[in-house]
């Protein structure tokens, strides 16, 4: 009896032993995962203007709430303004907390993160699905610095996946008329051998008009390809101004951030 009792308590002390190590081990691993989620103390080059691009984005997100709200209540629910609102206010908390600056993959997948955590209907998905193919194909790049073709080329492959599985291609009125001609404009003026702030700036200017291009288009999906012809022309598709607003601030945001860092170096002792 007494051996019995002995071969029970060696066996319960190797049983908690083992569970004593995987819970440390649980531990470390989710502790190293939140780690992976803060902000990092000192931002790389990458991770400052990837820092100012998201705040820009995002803030003209929220300053453009009304008057999405006013153009979607003419062809849509009326609340794509406040539908976008949500989430870049998300992005904005999110981003001084949790997101990996200086890691642009890991980044782009926890924007997608936070997206999907307060914005509802279709554009949540359609935000949610352009984060994560972008996060996939740079992560497959396996490298925490991005090139403007790696950026260009992530773009088209959120682009791809929002048409595969959204249906939605140009000219439907949505916000790909915005997206496709920037991404478009983005990796021919890299072809052509411009700088990539140049070839960004120029590529929001290409965003910007073809979300001013859908009052010529009838929706093809949605619900304002319920609306009649003459209402839906009277204002732009609110989902390709929303995209079109906030890949324009993004690289102003740019532009202008190394434009005062040139000049702050030009003017040093």
């Amino acid at each position: 009896m007494h051996k019995v009792i002995v071969h029970q308590q060696r066996y319960l002390f190797h049983f908690l032993s083992l569970l004593q190590l995987k819970m440390t081990c649980f531990k470390f691993n989710l502790s190293s995962y939140y780690q992976s989620l803060c902000r990092p103390v000192q931002l790389s080059k990458q991770g400052i203007l990837l820092e100012v691009a998201i705040e820009a984005a995002a803030t003209a997100v929220v300053n453009l709430k009304d008057p999405l709200n006013e153009w979607d209540s003419k062809v849509g629910d009326g609340d794509c303004g406040s539908t976008m609102y949500r989430g870049a206010t998300a992005i904005l908390e999110d981003m001084k907390k949790y997101y990996p600056l200086n890691d642009a993959a890991e980044t782009v997948n926890e924007m997608g993160s936070s997206i999907s955590r307060v914005m509802g209907g279709t554009s949540g998905i359609i935000y949610t699905i352009l984060c994560k193919a972008a996060y996939a194909y740079l992560k497959a790049k396996a490298q925490p610095d991005v090139t403007s073709h790696q950026w260009a080329e992530a773009m088209e492959a959120s682009i791809t996946a929002v048409s595969k599985y959204g249906g939605a291609i140009a000219g439907f009125r949505t916000l790909l008329d915005a997206l496709i001609p920037a991404s478009q404009a983005l990796q021919q003026s890299l072809k052509a051998g411009e700088d990539s702030v140049t070839a960004f700036v120029l590529s929001s200017e290409a965003a910007l008009a073809g979300a001013e291009s859908t009052k010529l288009m009838q929706a093809q999906a949605g619900r304002s390809s319920y609306v009649s012809p003459e209402i839906v022309a009277s204002v732009p598709d609110p989902g390709a101004m929303a995209a079109a607003a906030w890949y324009r601030a993004a690289a102003l945001a740019v532009r202008n951030t190394l434009e005062s860092s040139l000049s702050a170096a030009s003017s040093a002792p």
